[in-house]
């Protein structure tokens, strides 16, 4: 009896996660759009990882000596993991968002749920179960009735340029690191295994910086740019990593993955205090089919954890 609850806690505790690591990103996606053409793509990213890095080094050092013999087995393997997730997603992201709208970014996003039940298809040969595409189904409608304001007659207006490619190809690198990080686990510390991903990630982003920093030159050092690298290397580079991490361990990849349909909703939360934007209809109609198509997707996983 005592197991089975402790079963069900650590699932609660993993969408719990997934839900803040979400709540994070959607924040970050307005300071983002709002910065982009001051502080450059390739700048934000390398900075906001810096910070996250300067931050967690020292919590990571015992850690670090603790697993050193596992992080030496799985160099390879971490270094492939820090690609897709810390050097390529939000440095894409960051590249399209100079190109795309809002709304555009929205829509794309929507891919990732079924990019990832594709990877995890393809390559962990999980199989999505009826109530799971059920799931993300009406969660993608509870978006896009969000992003169309609630007029399906704006999706035939829309117009797709490179920006959206790049878009696109930011979610699949995520949707990639999620399927990687559930077809392999290390028994290394959440700590130690984010820690090395942001160091090899670093790696990867500096000549992209230093090309950018040659071309376009620096940025303005105010104090409003340094509590947004504070914010950025704080909430959504290593609490929302740590807690997707967990939630994709614990729940799996594909469920993890539905968890993005929250990031309209929170944006328009966000913007309605912040922004002094509108709350309309729609964005409760539409966070509600996003809730239930996330239940439905989850409720199988909830079924195992009871048994």
């Amino acid at each position: 009896m005592e197991k089975k609850q402790l079963k069900i806690s650590r699932m609660a505790l993993a969408y719990s996660g997934l839900s803040l690591a979400v709540f994070f990103w959607a924040i970050n996606t307005v300071i983002a759009k709002a910065v982009i053409f001051q502080i450059k793509p390739m700048t934000l990213s390398f900075y906001r990882w810096l910070v996250a890095f300067v931050i967690i080094l020292p919590f990571a050092i015992p850690h670090l000596k603790k697993d050193g013999k596992l992080i030496k087995q799985h160099l390879g393997f971490l270094f492939i993991l820090s690609v897709p997730s810390v050097a390529a997603y939000n440095s894409i992201l960051y590249l399209g968002a100079q190109y795309t709208t809002a709304i555009n970014i929205s829509l794309v996003a929507a891919t990732m749920p079924i990019m990832t039940i594709l990877f995890s298809w393809i390559m962990n040969r999980e199989k999505p179960y009826f109530l799971q595409a059920l799931g993300v189904t009406i969660s993608l409608l509870g978006m896009l009735l969000i992003v169309t304001k609630g007029s399906w007659q704006l999706l035939s207006t829309l117009s797709f340029n490179p920006g959206d490619l790049l878009i696109v190809l930011s979610i699949a690198s995520w949707a990639f690191y999620s399927v990687m990080l559930k077809k392999r686990q290390i028994n290394i510390s959440p700590v130690s295994f984010l820690t090395v991903l942001i160091c090899f990630g670093l790696l990867c982003i500096l000549p992209f910086y230093l090309w950018e920093l040659v071309v376009f030159k620096g940025f303005d050092l105010n104090s409003t740019n340094i509590l947004i690298f504070l914010y950025l290397g704080i909430f959504p580079s290593i609490l929302s990593y740590i807690c997707w991490n967990y939630g994709v361990r614990t729940a799996g990849a594909s469920i993890a993955s539905v968890f993005m349909y929250l990031l309209p909703v929170f944006t328009s939360i966000i913007a309605y205090f912040f922004l002094n934007e509108s709350l309309f209809s729609y964005h409760f109609l539409g966070g509600l089919l996003i809730l239930a198509g996330l239940i439905m997707s989850s409720f199988r996983g909830l079924i195992k954890y009871q048994r």
